[in-house]
């Protein structure tokens, strides 16, 4: 790959600014339109990508740093790192080339928005509300970094499950991207995470203190090489304490005058955070919270929260028992910069850069993760927003009105039986009773394949993390294994029955399918190998579900009314959930390890699953349930029905947050496009429906 301007190779030093119209990437596809800013590993720019005609942002190594092996080595694992988490909290990285005078670049998506330390800048404290949603959203994303990621290890030959600490966790590296509905927030920035299961990795270890001081744990001040989660909450509790106070927790006064690196040391390892009450309006801030605040802040790992979900659960609770105000909605468009118009408080490093999520986040409970060095406009006023405070509210409002439908896509002969979409939100596959899988461009809306191989209808599917390998189920009795990439038929899989469910692990090495005949297969997905068959239901398994927090949990459900929880590892039944009346069409895991069952008794169960008990059953529809799907951070449920409609839901309180219909007969299948954002649903009437 190379950059040239015209049909002449770019040759000079890519530290320059100034290299509006360079081409780069295999066929020229990237052209760099406007430089965004440096920071002190790489240059940002805004990029046209032309093969797409979308905007992109490309960070290209500082030509100064390419004689500098460990910081080339930190380039490349940054890119590795955030290509890794396939999440939807995360922003893709798109390509990834060296041009042809041994310059690393990554393309990565764009966003418009700001670092939560603008918004700090301008408003200095938040509201209780808006700080503790910004906290349940860094929580979300953090938990999947924490959860861990499969990376390449050079000692070892192979890859190897690698848990992901952040270690810079500040203002700066939280970015707020505005929506209708509300800041979106991102966690950029992994240029310096520790890789725990890869101390022998160059660039994750070091005798060098690497992070900032001003929210650094005391563990890691002190150059610990065992840093874990807990780094990363109390980096998050001296955010929360800053947001809340509009202070640090030692009084520096940090906005007003520089503050020696040594104080921070020693303010960190020894001294006792101030109480709120010792900022102006402190005292109004609940004691409930300063208490999670204070855990976070604790100078022992150990007696801090032991994971970001007992956080995030401590933070949800306080957020329910604030009063609950309706919101309203915007009523002005934002208006995006179109250039860099103020920098964040640490210039050393690269501005900050996400990408717009989900539109789901009604009560504002969302989260992502972001990449490092990503390209930000900023210049957008928060004003022009409603607050998150004035969001929380689960009850319909005006500015959950705003879900309504972009784009009707046909094509499809019969009905659309199943649908998935891609973590990258390019590709969007369509399953329908017309035997048929075709697979669309989705910002396009177009059909680019159509995939031929199934004998009957097409029931159920389900895509690898980098949208390359599809899994689908037949009324044939059959699972087929695709190359995306290709569209060719890779392998088929036999069943003694119609298939009515496929769902693939989160560590891809596990599929399992259900069928007519009451049975479970569980499939090596590499291999194709048949790993062992479940019994146990009493005719068709509708829906099979993974447990993204347990390796070896899983999810059943069938005809006969009963939700069946397994262990994959030994077959064993668990535990049988059978509050429902009729029979269980369709389960969901949340990011968060609950379970929800939509039945043809209209209503929609969710549980928990460690102690089997039912936390709460959403009704609402006039007709049977057939599809469900959460957000990203378990906050919300979107449900599909016979009744012709889509509901959306609150979780946390059971609430109805609002209802779509469009579809002239039963919708069948719901996906969320992390991406674009948009729902998606698939009907008898033969039409997939994008609502945004």
């Amino acid at each position: 790959m190379d950059i040239q301007t015209g049909d002449q190779e770019l040759t000079g030093a890519l530290d320059e600014p100034n290299f509006t119209g360079r081409l780069l990437g295999e066929n020229h596809r990237y052209r760099l339109q406007q430089y965004l800013g440096g920071g002190g590993m790489g240059d940002v720019y805004v990029a046209i990508d032309t093969s797409l005609n979308q905007t992109v942002a490309v960070k290209l190594l500082k030509a100064s740093l390419l004689a500098e092996p460990e910081l080339l080595q930190r380039f490349e694992r940054e890119c590795a790192i955030c290509a890794a988490l396939k999440s939807p909290h995360i922003v893709q990285i798109r390509d990834y080339g060296v041009t042809a005078d041994g310059y690393p670049f990554y393309v990565m998506e764009y966003l418009q928005g700001q670092p939560l330390s603008q918004l700090l800048e301008s408003q200095i404290r938040l509201p209780v509300e808006q700080a503790c949603t910004i906290a349940i959203q860094i929580c979300a994303g953090l938990q999947v970094a924490h959860a861990g990621i499969m990376l390449w290890n050079p000692e070892a030959g192979s890859d190897l499950w690698t848990n992901v600490i952040h270690r810079d966790l500040k203002p700066d590296n939280i970015f707020l991207v505005p929506t209708a509905l509300g800041d979106l927030v991102k966690i950029i920035d992994f240029g310096v995470a520790k890789l725990r299961s890869i101390q022998q990795m160059a660039a994750s270890t070091t005798d060098m203190f690497l992070g900032t001081r001003h929210y650094a744990a005391p563990e890691q001040l002190e150059l610990s090489q065992d840093l874990d989660a807990q780094a990363d909450i109390y980096s998050l509790g001296v955010i929360l304490y800053e947001m809340l106070t509009g202070s640090d927790p030692f009084g520096f006064d940090f906005r007003h005058r520089e503050v020696p690196e040594r104080l921070w040391l020693t303010a960190h390892l020894s001294q006792t955070p101030l109480p709120f009450c010792a900022h102006p309006s402190g005292e109004q801030i609940p004691p409930d919270l300063e208490a999670i605040v204070m855990r976070c802040l604790a100078k022992v790992p150990q007696d801090r929260y032991a994971s970001v979900s007992q956080l995030s659960q401590a933070l949800r609770e306080i957020i329910e028992a604030a009063p609950q105000v309706v919101p309203q909605a915007p009523q002005v468009a934002p208006q995006v910069a179109p250039v860099l118009s103020s920098a964040s408080r640490h210039s050393e490093h690269t501005p900050p850069y996400s990408r717009l999520y989900t539109l789901l986040t009604a009560a504002m409970l969302l989260t992502c993760l972001g990449a490092i060095g990503a390209a930000i406009v900023t210049g957008i006023s928060v004003s022009e927003f409603p607050s998150q405070s004035e969001q929380l509210s689960p009850a319909p409002s005006p500015a959950l009105s705003q879900l309504s439908l972009a784009r009707t896509l046909a094509g499809h002969a019969d009905s659309v039986w199943a649908l998935a979409v891609s973590q990258d939100g390019q590709t969007l596959v369509s399953g329908s009773q017309d035997q048929t899988i075709k697979v669309w461009n989705l910002p396009t809306g177009r059909p680019t394949q159509i995939l031929t191989g199934h004998q009957d209808a097409v029931r159920a599917l389900s895509l690898s993390a980098d949208g390359q390998m599809l899994f689908s189920g037949g009324a044939d009795q059959t699972v087929k294994l695709w190359n995306i990439s290709t569209g060719m038929l890779q392998s088929t899989l036999s069943h003694t029955a119609p298939v009515w469910s496929v769902a693939l692990n989160r560590s891809e090495d596990k599929l399992v399918s259900g069928s007519g005949d009451g049975k479970i297969n569980l499939w090596n997905p590499k291999t194709e190998d048949l790993i062992q068959t479940i019994e146990g239901h009493d005719g068709i398994v509708y829906a099979t579900a993974f447990n993204p927090l347990d390796e070896t949990g899983l999810a059943s459900s069938g005809a006969d009314r009963t939700v069946k929880l397994w262990n994959v590892k030994t077959g064993n039944l668990i535990r049988v959930l059978s509050d429902h009346t009729d029979a269980v069409r369709c389960l969901a895991f949340s990011s968060q390890g609950m379970l929800a069952s939509g039945s043809w008794d209209k209503t929609i169960k969710l549980w928990d699953t460690q102690t089997g008990q039912l936390i709460r059953t959403l009704t609402g529809h006039d007709d049977r349930v057939t599809a469900i799907a959460f957000n990203a951070d378990g906050t919300l449920l979107v449900s599909a029905s016979v009744d012709q409609t889509i509901k959306l839901w609150h979780v946390q309180t059971g609430k109805l947050l609002q209802s779509v219909s469009g579809h002239s007969d039963w919708v069948l299948s719901v996906a969320i496009d992390a991406q674009t954002p948009a729902l998606i649903s698939g009907s008898k009437d033969k039409t997939i429906k994008i609502w945004q």
